[in-house]
């Protein structure tokens, strides 16, 4: 890999790397060290890298949450039982978000009912915050969480389907 490959691997997605990190750990610092080790773990794999864009952000972003997974024991007192838990049993949709059945999903998206796809794009694509989807779209926040709940629901039915 060219250093110039690595460069906009990490202009690309160290952000959202960040807040794959940040997410487990619940901290900064913790979550920076680990795309640092993420980021060395993936220079390191330079020949191995996915070609395909949405392949390449599976990769990285998994590389960011495994990276954070490792730290999560060394964490001090502040990380008890619940939260190993919780990141133990990551939401299914982020799993299958961030896997190389990317193309699947979309197809998967694009079924729903608009009203989900909608706040399902807002929230997971442009990364909006819900307080910004509610302003946006001009409804209650309560409203957007059931609605983004009930579409990824209803999206990990459709996906999990034999047939589709």
């Amino acid at each position: 890999m060219s250093e110039h490959n690595f460069e906009s691997i990490v202009y690309a997605y160290q952000k959202q790397m960040l807040f794959v990190a940040e997410r487990i750990l619940h901290n900064l610092h913790d979550a920076e060290d680990a795309v640092q080790t993420a980021l060395l773990r993936i220079s390191r794999q330079h020949k191995f890298l996915p070609q395909n864009e949405q392949a390449l952000r599976a990769y990285v972003l998994t590389a960011a949450k495994h990276a954070a997974l490792d730290l999560l024991p060394r964490q001090k007192n502040d990380s008890n039982i619940e939260t190993v838990v919780a990141v133990s049993s990551l939401d299914l949709f982020e799993t299958v978000a961030a896997s190389q059945d990317y193309e699947r999903l979309l197809a998967a998206i694009e079924s729903l009912p608009s009203i989900y796809k909608e706040v399902l794009m807002l929230r997971y694509v442009q990364q909006l915050e819900i307080k910004h989807i509610a302003k946006l779209l001009n409804r209650p926040r309560n409203t957007i969480h059931k609605q983004l709940t009930r579409a990824k629901a209803q999206l990990l039915r459709i996906y999990q389907r034999e047939d589709f």
